[in-house]
């Protein structure tokens, strides 16, 4: 910008007018924005807008300059900050897109892999790390039949890809409303959905009993459960 003003007769007046403020407008420019790179395009724009609005010489200043420079950099401010506000939702959105897509596809493996006893059994003391009495209370079951359905629903998924599915095991309707509690449960991160139905099914539990079972979860159940397959 310095040298087009340079290149403009020796003699005009308007050069001499530019000649004196330019120093003066780059030393503030670059302190408001604090690096030489940003602080001369605020010059090269502060001169071009004075330029545009302010054609007769007496009106020009450095307070004029540095107002339009001032003005000219909240701008900028204002727009980075939307961008980045814009580009941090667009990655939470991509971040929760992508956490649905893991829950569905855990859900999926958990009613293809198991029966519907193991799946209950897995996620609560996988994913959401119930205790196997806590587990063996709600099912009105035992310790030890609990922990043989976890054993085989490990066992499963270790052989997921030459063993047959489960899916003969599922009633279509218990299916249904299984999966809808299993997704529900990892979105939440909350297992009390699933906890407060499941003694209602009869393929999971004979004798319906409802028990409440309190416990912080220490681990998340999304991870864990990616990890567990």
């Amino acid at each position: 910008m310095l040298n087009r003003l340079n290149s403009c007769p020796a003699e005009n007046k308007e050069e001499s007018i530019w000649l004196e403020y330019y120093p003066k407008l780059q030393r503030y420019c670059h302190f408001l924005a604090q690096n030489q790179w940003d602080g001369d395009d605020i010059v090269q724009e502060t001169i071009l807008k004075a330029l545009k609005h302010y054609t007769h010489n007496e009106t020009l200043s450095s307070a004029l300059l540095n107002k339009i420079a001032y003005n000219y950099w909240i701008d900028q401010i204002r727009k980075r900050k939307n961008e980045s506000i814009e580009a941090e939702v667009e990655l939470n959105n991509e971040e929760a897109r992508s956490q649905l897509d893991n829950i569905m596809a855990t859900v999926d493996i958990m009613l293809r892999q198991f029966t519907p006893k193991q799946a209950v059994i897995f996620l609560l003391k996988e994913g959401f790390q119930y205790q196997l009495k806590e587990i063996a209370d709600l099912l009105n079951t035992t310790e030890m039949a609990v922990k043989a359905n976890l054993h085989r629903s490990k066992q499963r998924l270790e052989k997921a890809k030459v063993e047959d599915s489960a899916e003969k095991y599922w009633d279509e309707e218990e299916r249904k409303v299984l999966s809808e509690l299993f997704y529900e449960a990892l979105k939440l991160q909350d297992p009390t959905v699933l906890i407060e139905t499941v003694p209602q099914i009869k393929s999971v539990v004979d004798s319906p009993k409802l028990v409440s079972l309190p416990l912080e979860q220490t681990h998340s159940p999304l991870s864990t459960l990616c990890m567990a397959a």
